[in-house]
């Protein structure tokens, strides 16, 4: 596979990622993680698409709405990995308390197995969450 059909492929990845959160199409997104996959969201490691998915399932279920939206991304291809960074915004209703606002980036590593790109890895960093007014602290990312 050239490095540009990697690249659209690892890109299409993160859409169909994105669709499925915003559709909670729970079987959608965890076709997106390799089986041995890691998860690092929230100052937690989660290991393996199961435990994965299973966190997934209970952050989802806590949202009344909850909708993600791509802004900008970077992929590096090296031959069957590869990695990227992708800038996100969320807006989200818990089911109890107020609306946010999320801005957020993730690291991702990528692997490609039986020829289909999946997440090997993501990291989650948190760089705004609070009221969309942006009132809340800002962390710029560390990179």
């Amino acid at each position: 596979m050239s490095d540009v059909a990697a690249e659209l492929a690892i890109r299409n990845l993160v859409a169909e990622y994105i669709d499925a959160v915003n559709r909670y199409d729970g079987d959608a997104w965890k076709a997106t993680w390799s089986e041995d996959s890691v998860w690092f969201l929230m100052g937690m490691e989660v290991r393996g698409r199961e435990e994965v998915f299973n966190l997934w399932q209970g952050a989802m279920g806590s949202f009344e709405f909850a909708i993600m939206m791509l802004n900008s991304g970077t992929i590096k291809v090296d031959g069957d990995t590869a990695s990227g960074r992708w800038y996100i915004t969320e807006h989200t209703k818990p089911t109890e308390g107020d609306a946010s606002l999320v801005l957020g980036v993730y690291d991702d590593k990528y692997r490609l197995e039986d020829g289909q790109w999946l997440f090997a890895e993501r990291r989650y960093h948190v760089m705004y969450h609070g009221p969309a007014d942006y009132s809340a602290a800002y962390q710029p990312y560390p990179g």
